[in-house]
Parts: structure tokens; C-alpha cells; sequence
């Protein structure tokens, strides 16, 4: 599983975008907005959620493509 190093706290449409799990933030937003998007396990229904690197998480989008998110 890939690994994406979440130092900052970030948007979750920024951290689509940085972790390639969306090629744009119009898309990022349309995937959360379809309920697309999950982390560890729990949907995001909010395109304003931000992601603490605190966090030590999974982020899923779609049945397929999955990053891990960790702190340093």
C-alpha cells in the first residue's frame, strides 16, 4: 500500500490532490460529494474536513485505490 507523509493538517480536497488519488480538486470534491471517499472505513461527507497528521489513517477512494496516511 502507498504511503503519503501528512505533516501539516490539510484539507481532504488538498490531500486527494497531493496523494494522486484525484487529478484535480473539482474532482476531488465530486468524489467526496458521491460519497466516495473514506477514511478508515468512515465516509467523508464534508469537502471542508481537514485531516490532522495526528491521524495515523487509511484514506480510500473507490473500491480500489488506498494510501496510508502517517506522520513523521
Amino acid at each position: 500500500m502507498p504511503v503519503y507523509l501528512l505533516e501539516i493538517e490539510t484539507n481532504i480536497v488538498d490531500l486527494l490532490m497531493k496523494a494522486r488519488l484525484a487529478s484535480s480538486k473539482s474532482q476531488a470534491r465530486r468524489l467526496i460529494q458521491q460519497g466516495g471517499v473514506r477514511l478508515d472505513g468512515k465516509a467523508i461527507a464534508s469537502i471542508d474536513h481537514v485531516v490532522l497528521p495526528s491521524e495515523t489513517a487509511i484514506l480510500q477512494v473507490g473500491k480500489r485505490r488506498f494510501v496510508r496516511l502517517v506522520q513523521r
